[in-house]
């Protein structure tokens, strides 16, 4: 089966089709839920997710380290039937997803369970609890150049502030952090940026100042203030305030518009070893 048919085949099932596809027995599980989830719209409901940290087998008391989904069925999604707060533990009933095939490009599926009933809330379970205590560590990034960057478990990120051109700027590491490869290509970019940030601040706002001053001129609000927006007055009047930079080490510079297009940001994007590629207004 292809890849295409198999994601078509999977939005056409009814609710009913949906939940057969997981076991009939029903078990109890306690899961150590985190962040992150949302819906998948299917065939006249939402197969809605939230994810889970570990989990432990209620019966066999076995401890599972691996990150999983518990899902429900929707069809209001202004109501969940479940809402369930993030580094919380729950007891819950749930069906177990029937094993299935899947074809080359599609992930596996595991440790995913169909909530049948929420049992219980904040519940003790020592082992979940360590794990807990040790995903509530701060995560700390040091760097020479870069100085400290704190990992921010949603958005999945190293988040920092450092010196520019006498200022200062928030620089966004967006690579998980587990990735060892991509945090160093990360970093070479961003530091390479830094170490020469006269030129690479006069060529984020040249660029911009290139290729958006034609737009800001019909942003304006009267000729008189058109006629005053130039490319050199473009450029000097834009600022950088974020670097966000990718685990391939491509980026996006985001400077402050002065107003030019009523509070939009300015987005630069390119990197290091390609140049400036494009330029845009955003938010």
């Amino acid at each position: 089966m292809e890849l295409i048919e198999y994601i078509r085949l999977r939005n056409k099932m009814t609710q009913s089709e949906w939940e057969n596809s997981f076991e009939k027995e029903e078990r109890e599980i306690i899961i150590l839920r985190h962040e992150g989830g949302g819906g998948s719209l299917r065939n006249g409901f939402w197969d809605w997710e939230a994810y889970f940290l570990a989990y432990v087998d209620c019966k066999t008391g076995e401890l599972h380290k691996e990150e999983g989904r518990i899902a429900f069925p929707v069809t209001d999604t202004e109501n969940l039937p479940y809402q369930f707060e993030d580094e919380t533990i729950y007891r819950l009933k749930v069906r177990e997803k029937v094993p299935e095939e899947v074809p080359n490009g599609a992930l596996p599926i595991k440790n995913l369970f169909l909530v049948v009933e929420v049992l219980e809330k904040n519940v003790a379970c020592p082992e979940l609890e360590e794990i807990l205590t040790e995903y509530r560590k701060p995560i700390i990034l040091q760097d020479d150049v870069l100085g400290e960057l704190t990992y921010d478990k949603q958005l999945k990120s190293f988040e920092g502030n450092l010196s520019w051109l006498g200022g200062r700027i928030h620089i966004s590491l967006y690579v998980d952090k587990d990735n060892k490869s991509g945090i160093t290509k990360a970093k070479k970019a961003i530091k390479t940026m830094v170490l020469e940030q006269e030129k690479w601040d006069v060529d984020l706002r040249g660029f911009a100042a290139q290729k958006l001053t034609k737009l800001a001129c019909e942003w304006a609000e009267s000729d008189e203030e058109a006629a005053l927006i130039t490319e050199e007055s473009f450029a000097k009047r834009i600022s950088l305030s974020l670097i966000w930079v990718t685990s391939g080490g491509s980026f996006t510079a985001y400077l402050d518009d002065d107003d030019l297009f009523f509070g939009h940001s300015i987005a630069v994007n390119g990197s290091p070893k390609k140049g400036l590629l494009s330029a845009d207004i955003e938010g």
